[in-house]
């Protein structure tokens, strides 16, 4: 008779165990997923302890958290300063769901590919094109006043950098001074912004109404 009490007690306790044991899976597998959650997307905002992130899935942005713990790599995996992390890079955010937040604890900014005038280009730094009248050129470097910065911005250039008209035919860069209208396409390297290809736009004159 006591073996079979001693059976249905310990039917009764597992019975009554297991609601408890199948939720804690359940809960440790809710852990697992979201450990490796991962996103991909454009930094819209990065500072003040939070990174914003306009996803290539999602209609609206979402706010990360970041931490001194938080690591930055290219895709090889190769550490990236955190100095360069900034608005307009293409990054994929592996994060962790803490509370009603999201906490990233990798960033891994990407290469994207981007078709300039027929030219497919690799870079790690989105490129960038801006407006405005050359200041200064010579000594390997460039001086812009921006139509939308109130300050003169400087890019160094190159032997591949290329002059063109707005047709596209290539311009000497004899012909290349101060006071003409161009775009300046450039990349954002460790030394600065390198202009890649400079177009000589043609000049505008306003005529004032009598």
């Amino acid at each position: 008779m006591k073996p079979i009490v001693s059976a249905l007690t310990f039917s009764s306790a597992l019975f009554l165990a297991l609601p408890a044991l199948a939720q804690e899976v359940r809960k440790e597998t809710v852990r697992e997923t979201t450990r490796d959650t991962t996103v991909n997307g454009t930094i819209n905002e990065f500072g003040d302890n939070r990174i914003i992130v306009r996803s290539e899935t999602a209609s609206a942005p979402t706010t990360y958290s970041f931490s001194k713990t938080t690591t930055y790599v290219d895709e090889a995996g190769a550490p990236v300063s955190r100095e360069i992390i900034k608005s307009g890079l293409p990054v994929t955010i592996h994060y962790v769901k803490e509370g009603d937040g999201y906490v990233a604890n990798r960033v891994v900014v990407k290469k994207t590919k981007t078709r300039v005038d027929g030219d497919t280009v690799e870079k790690t730094k989105t490129k960038t094109t801006t407006r405005g009248t050359i200041n200064e050129f010579g000594d390997n470097r460039l001086v812009i006043r921006s139509e939308t910065s109130p300050d003169p911005i400087r890019y160094s250039y190159t032997k591949s950098t290329t002059y063109v008209d707005e047709d596209g035919n290539p311009v000497s860069m004899e012909l290349v001074k101060s006071g003409l209208p161009v775009t300046v396409y450039y990349t954002t390297e460790d030394s600065g912004p390198v202009a890649t290809k400079v177009i000589v736009r043609k000049k505008t004159t306003t005529v004032k109404e009598r």
